[in-house]
């Protein structure tokens, strides 16, 4: 007569134990804005970010005077522009270098995303300035798109990271009507609107 199996048997446990389990996991997974916004703050105390996203405003300020100079003065060639937005991308990037420290790009997880985020505005930037060279210059339109992209930029950290970039975000979307109305100074409104977003996310950290 056959051995009667066990009320438990080991090799299959209890739906109760998948149950705990998948509760588990459904909580780690809702756990992640809290995971990279500790890796944020972190990240701001042990590099100098607060340092270097002002630098980087002032960086931004000081092109963007350029190119409202050479506005102003009547230049529309292209290759002046991409010459200007090439050497600010260069400077910006010895900015990092020289005030965030070496290999900051991988040390961790929220910095990587927040480089991905913005350099997919780059990229996106840089395309609206095409099509506006595409479909002719009887208006800079491409400089208003950059604010609404900025715009979404500054959302999108606000729903990874907390509330508080939702400033810049509205911030920016009122630059754009800013420049609308003033369409011969965009150049100057636009590098003043980013240097004061940039100083106030690299005081706040």
């Amino acid at each position: 007569m056959p051995a009667p199996k066990p009320a438990h048997d080991p090799a299959r446990p209890p739906r109760r134990r998948h149950a705990h389990a998948r509760a588990r996991e459904q909580s780690h997974a809702h756990d992640w804005p809290l995971l990279l916004l500790a890796d944020l703050r972190e990240e701001g105390v042990r590099r100098a970010w607060g340092p270097s996203l002002m630098a980087i405003g002032a960086v931004h300020l000081g092109f963007f005077l350029v190119c409202q100079a050479v506005y102003t003065s009547g230049v529309r060639s292209e290759w002046v522009s991409l010459s200007l937005w090439g050497s600010e991308l260069l400077a910006v990037m010895t900015t990092l270098r020289l005030v965030a420290g070496r290999g900051w790009l991988h040390d961790s997880p929220a910095i990587g995303l927040i480089f991905r985020v913005w350099v997919t505005f780059l990229i996106l930037s840089f395309n609206v300035s095409m099509l506006n060279t595409l479909t002719g210059w009887s208006v800079d339109w491409f400089k208003l798109v950059w604010c609404t992209l900025a715009s979404f930029g500054f959302a999108t950290m606000a729903w990874l990271f907390g509330g508080r970039f939702l400033v810049p975000a509205f911030q920016m979307y009122f630059t754009g009507l800013i420049m609308a109305r003033f369409p011969r100074w965009a150049y100057l409104i636009h590098g003043l609107s980013w240097c004061a977003a940039l100083q106030f996310i690299g005081l706040d950290l």
